[in-house]
């Protein structure tokens, strides 16, 4: 491998770690921030979508979310040192990559499974609300997305709009 491909490939990989980083912070610490901060940047689609519920069950649909991130907040911290290995194991003069995919292997599954423990906790919290409110969610989180997801939920396929 040339030099220069070498260091992009660090240099890619800091960055992709770095907005990783900046994603998961801002998704965890999101509910702390002040209602006028929060109107100066866009919150998440599922943030948002709660809007659509009255107020004290959105204040427990963030309570939630809020809570299930704290708690994956420690498998995150292993994803994040799962990258930093991958990167050292990158600049190494004996490129090993069977140990970097590993390392690179452990910081996706781990980041799959912290979403997955999310996802699961939004499908049961879900479960609590009226038919009424969890349409109200889902087309809230509709006219946050555009494309493939707006036409599945109107009943097309979507496979002809462009991903969101």
């Amino acid at each position: 491998m040339s030099g220069r491909l070498r260091i992009l490939l660090v240099v890619s990989a800091i960055l992709n770690v770095f907005l990783i980083g900046i994603g998961i912070g801002v998704y965890v610490t999101g509910a702390r921030i002040t209602p006028a901060q929060a109107q100066r940047r866009p919150a998440p689609n599922i943030w948002r979508a709660a809007e659509a519920l009255p107020p004290a069950e959105r204040d427990n649909f963030h309570k939630m979310l809020r809570d299930k991130a704290a708690e994956v907040q420690p498998e995150m911290k292993s994803v994040r040192l799962a990258r930093r290995e991958a990167m050292a194991l990158m600049s190494q003069p004996n490129y090993e990559p069977t140990a970097v995919a590993a390392a690179l292997d452990r910081a996706r599954q781990g980041e799959m499974h912290a979403r997955a423990q999310i996802d699961a906790a939004y499908v049961e919290y879900l479960t609590r609300l009226t038919p009424e409110q969890r349409t109200a969610m889902a087309e809230a989180m509709v006219r946050n997305r555009p494309g493939a997801v707006r036409a599945a939920v109107a009943g097309g396929s979507g496979g002809d709009q462009p991903a969101p």
